[in-house]
C-alpha cells in the first residue's frame, strides 16, 4: 500500500481520538479526496485503469472503497458502490446552490437502518479528467435513523458514507425498480466509455477498468441482466443454499457498499422462524453458503449471514464487500450482461 494510504490511516486514527473526546454534536471535517492518476492499459487498447482507495469508513473498523469525482468542477470523495445506482452527495460539499431540479425529494434506506433524504438536481460530473456531463444526482441534506432504530450509525447526523469518510455514494450498479433516482454515472460518460466496466474490490489493490477489452475479461462467466419493462437493466436472479436452514431465490445484488457479508432480504418468514417486523432479522450467524447465478456458482464457508424481513416484493440476496475480496465484477450494459470471475471456487471466511 502507498505511503499516502498509511498517512490517511494515521489521520483517521487522530480523528477517532477527537471524536471520542468531543461531543456528539461537534461538526466533522469534510473528507479530502486523494490524488488520483488513471492510466491507459496497453496504450488504451485494453481499457482505462482507474485506481480506487481502501478507506476506513467508520470508527468501528469497517473499510470501504473510494473514488474522487469532480462535481461541478470540485473534487469530491465518494464511496464506490456497485449495489446502488446514481450519485448521492451531501449538498453542503457542492460548490454552489440553486442547481436545476431533476426530480422530487426522495429517501434511501440502508441495511444499517440509516436513511438519507434529498432532492434530485442536475449538475456537471466527471471522473479522471473526462469531459463533464450533466447528470441527475441526489443532493442529500438529511442523514438520520429510521424510527425503529433511533440509535443507528446515523444518530449523530452522519455516517461513514455521508460525512465521516466520504461525502456520498457513487453508485455504479444495475438498476433497481424501487429506486429510479439519479443517472447511472459511468453509463453517462462521454463516448460510451462507461457502458462496460470492471470492478476489483480486493482491499489490497482495488481498481476500476473502463472499457476493458475482451483480452482482459476473457475469463469471466457472463450471465444476462434482467430487462425491465421500462427499459431498465436489473440484477440477475440467483439462489442461495444457507447450510440446512433454507434455500432462497431472488435477484442477486453484488454490493461493494454492503455492510453484511451475505444478507438475505425476504418478505416471507422462513418455515423455521416466526414472523417479525420489517427491517428485523429472522436470524444472524455463520453458515456454509452456496450461491448460484445461472452458470456461475460459488461457495462461502462459515460466512456471516443475516436474514431480514423486507417489504412485500422486495426480496433480494446481497453479497457484500467482504465476500467480494476474491470476486471481480464486470458490468456490460451494452450487451445486458453481468460478468463474474473468482480467484478461487470457495471463500473460507473464517481464515
Amino acid at each position: 500500500m502507498s505511503v499516502h494510504y498509511f498517512r490517511r490511516m494515521a489521520g483517521f486514527a487522530g480523528a477517532l481520538i477527537v471524536l471520542a473526546l468531543a461531543a456528539c454534536s461537534t461538526p466533522i471535517s469534510t473528507p479530502v479526496p486523494p490524488d488520483m492518476k488513471a492510466s491507459l492499459i496497453n496504450e488504451g487498447r485494453d481499457g482505462l485503469l482507474v485506481p480506487l482507495f481502501a478507506e476506513r469508513s467508520d470508527p468501528h473498523g469497517r473499510t470501504s472503497i473510494g473514488l474522487p469525482v469532480q462535481m461541478d468542477g470540485k473534487s469530491v470523495y465518494l464511496m464506490l458502490d456497485t449495489g446502488t445506482r446514481g450519485v448521492r452527495v451531501l449538498s453542503k460539499v457542492l460548490p454552489r446552490s440553486g442547481y436545476p431540479s431533476a426530480g422530487t425529494r426522495s429517501s434511501l434506506t440502508f441495511a444499517t437502518d440509516a436513511q438519507i433524504s434529498g432532492a434530485a438536481i442536475t449538475l456537471p460530473m466527471s471522473i479522471v479528467g473526462t469531459k463533464p456531463v450533466d447528470v441527475a444526482a441526489q443532493a442529500v441534506d438529511e442523514v438520520s435513523c429510521l424510527k425503529i432504530n433511533k440509535r443507528c450509525v446515523a444518530m449523530d447526523g452522519y455516517t461513514g458514507e455521508f460525512g465521516w469518510a466520504f461525502s456520498g455514494i457513487f453508485g455504479v450498479g444495475a438498476d433497481d425498480p424501487r429506486d429510479t433516482c439519479c443517472t447511472p454515472p459511468l453509463r453517462a460518460l462521454p463516448a460510451n466509455i462507461g457502458q462496460r466496466y470492471m470492478v476489483r474490490s480486493n482491499l489490497a489493490h482495488p481498481f476500476l477498468v473502463l472499457s476493458p477489452s475482451v483480452a482482459v475479461t476473457k475469463d469471466f462467466t457472463l450471465v444476462p441482466l434482467t430487462p425491465g419493462k421500462d427499459g431498465s437493466v436489473q440484477w440477475p436472479v440467483g439462489c442461495v443454499q444457507v447450510g440446512s436452514k433454507m434455500r432462497f431465490c431472488a435477484p442477486v445484488v453484488f454490493s461493494t457498499g454492503g455492510t453484511d457479508m451475505i444478507r438475505i432480504e425476504t418478505d416471507k418468514a422462513p418455515d423455521w422462524s416466526g414472523d417479525v417486523d420489517e427491517h428485523t432479522p429472522f436470524a444472524q450467524g455463520n453458515y456454509d453458503v452456496i450461491l448460484g447465478v445461472r452458470d456461475w456458482a460459488h461457495r462461502f464457508n462459515d460466512a456471516q449471514v443475516t436474514i431480514v424481513k423486507t417489504a412485500p416484493g422486495a426480496n433480494r440476496i446481497v453479497i457484500g464487500l467482504m465476500s467480494l475480496q476474491n470476486i471481480d465484477l464486470l458490468f456490460d450494459f451494452a450487451q445486458g450482461q453481468l460478468g463474474l470471475r473468482a480467484a478461487r471456487d470457495t471463500e473460507r471466511m473464517g481464515g
